[in-house]
């Protein structure tokens, strides 16, 4: 019987440095692709990989810049896909929203 597919599941299989990697490409890929665009990352070390696509950017009622985003990773057999956004604050983070 397979796992199922939970955020908590897939933190519990992650070590601070995936999580670091897994984050810095949702960063590079919200502030510098386009939208309609695709991320594909990979470690080596035990085959994480992802894929993130910017589907469009807009503004909240804030005003602040947000971007519609599909994140899906994989490690083994894991697979997770979420979409949601993202909007930057003014700190020049981003606040994610599922």
């Amino acid at each position: 019987m397979t796992e199922p597919a939970t955020l908590a599941a897939l933190r519990s299989k992650l070590d601070e440095s995936d999580r670091n990697v897994a984050f810095n490409a949702l960063e590079i890929a919200l502030t510098q692709l386009g939208d309609g665009a695709t991320l594909v990352w990979k470690r080596q070390k035990n085959g994480l990989s992802g894929v993130i696509k910017t589907i469009s950017a807009f503004r909240d009622d804030e005003g602040r810049v947000c971007r519609k985003v599909k994140y899906s990773i994989t490690l083994g057999t894991f697979e997770r896909s979420v979409t949601g956004s993202a909007c930057r604050d003014k700190d020049g983070s981003w606040t994610l929203s599922s």
